[in-house]
């Protein structure tokens, strides 16, 4: 094992928090389905519209029926606008085969729409094992894992000036005054595609120091507008992005992929995102060399804190025909394909390593390293109820561009102290 999987590995269970599993009883088969069930066809949905369009998803479809050649034909169909799009699909039983979960969906409805997979994987097998539990059933499994921070251009830095790494809110203000003063753009936050404002959904945990911001929520009078709330910090750092003009100065067009290819060529300083960007930044020509990577600061401590997250989770629909082919896809993308390499995702199966130079970098900064947990399904529940669209950056859109930003975030506490009085009801 190399000195940078071991340490990787070791920054993986600091305290125990990174990686919590529940005693389930789920004790697998070798495979968890039945390889003569393996044939006919199946539909996969997808949020990785970039994997359709350049063929990725071909190739793995062409490996997996050689493995499996009574397998007639996998269709991979991705949508742009994910979350949204395949809810509409999930009203009915027309979904798929083979999807990824929605964080719209609470963890007591999981039954209603996903198979269980705990014939799939123990719970020591795989990273975040718990996160789509329901009464000790398991009904998704990580596509891959990321590290939240700062993806920044080294070249830009050495150029204006900025050391590596930034530590602090005010640094991190400082930095993009100075980057801005060599006519680039200092952090690029992808305002137009909406699904990366989700960031600022997430930075309250790094605000906060644990994962417990989105239960306290359901317990505050003024989550959004209390300025010692931790959403309220965040999206002040956002706000305070944009009012100073740090970041695209076109909010509103979808920019994603010249995003990247304006990283690539040293336009832009910083990105917020997690480590699975910079595969897709070289992709577009950037080198790994001029590419950095650092803990993204909350607050002015000067304390790192780096939040570990699991990205969308594979799930069967219980409505499917075909599960048992389902189940042997899924299998293969995590197993046998390399997803996890070109992603630049901390791979889901904990056997296998990664070695992304950019995340050495990272960890060797020490941050205190917090795990998402589960979603709270009272608060997916008041969320719903609000129409706030956590993580996917509708609302913080509406928020930011709207004239008065104070009263934008009253309007919201509103609307989830309503929400909140509806659910005790």
């Amino acid at each position: 094992m190399s000195k940078f999987t071991s340490k990787l590995c070791l920054s993986a269970l600091l305290g125990a928090a990174l990686i919590s599993s529940v005693q389930a009883s789920d004790k697998p088969s070798a495979q968890g389905f039945n390889e003569n069930n393996v044939q006919g066809e199946i539909t996969y949905y997808t949020h990785k519209t970039d994997f359709v369009e350049n063929g990725t998803y071909d190739k793995f479809v062409k490996e997996f029926k050689k493995l499996y050649p009574k397998v007639t034909d996998v269709k991979v169909i991705g949508f742009g606008e994910y979350r949204s799009l395949l809810r509409q699909r999930m009203n009915t039983n027309d979904y798929g085969d083979l999807v990824q979960t929605l964080t719209s969906i609470p963890a007591n409805q999981y039954p209603n729409y996903y198979e269980p997979l705990n014939d799939l994987y123990t719970t020591d097998e795989i990273y975040f094992p718990d996160t789509w539990e329901y009464q000790g059933k398991r009904y998704g499994i990580s596509i891959g894992n990321s590290l939240e921070g700062l993806v920044y251009n080294k070249t830009v830095f050495k150029e204006a000036g900025i050391e590596a790494p930034i530590k602090t809110i005010s640094e991190l203000y400082s930095a993009c005054e100075k980057i801005k003063k060599l006519g680039k753009t200092p952090i690029f936050i992808n305002f137009g595609t909406k699904w990366a404002l989700q960031q600022f959904d997430k930075l309250p945990i790094v605000i906060e120091g644990n994962a417990d911001v989105y239960d306290k929520m359901l317990t505050q009078k003024a989550p959004f507008s209390d300025k010692n709330s931790s959403f309220y910090k965040s999206l002040v750092i956002l706000n305070h992005l944009v009012d100073n003009k740090y970041v695209e100065e076109d909010l509103i067009t979808h920019q994603w992929e010249d995003s990247k290819n304006a990283f690539a060529k040293g336009q832009v300083g910083m990105m917020y995102l997690g480590n699975w960007v910079i595969p897709q930044i070289i992709d577009k020509g950037g080198e790994s060399k001029d590419i950095g990577f650092m803990p993204m600061p909350g607050n002015d401590s000067g304390v790192l804190k780096a939040q570990m997250n699991h990205d969308f989770g594979y799930a069967i629909s219980k409505h499917s025909k075909n599960k048992d082919t389902a189940k042997a896809f899924l299998k293969f993308l995590l197993e046998k394909s390399n997803f996890d390499e070109l992603t630049g995702f901390i791979p889901t199966i904990k056997a296998k390593t990664t070695t992304l130079p950019q995340l050495q970098e990272y960890l060797s900064y020490n941050p205190v390293v917090l795990q998402t947990k589960p979603d709270n399904v009272k608060f997916i529940q008041a969320a719903n109820k609000a129409k706030i669209d956590f993580n996917s950056g509708g609302y913080i859109q509406d928020l930011v561009t709207a004239e008065d930003f104070e009263k934008a975030l009253e309007k919201l506490d509103n609307r989830w102290e309503r929400a909140i009085k509806r659910l005790k009801k």
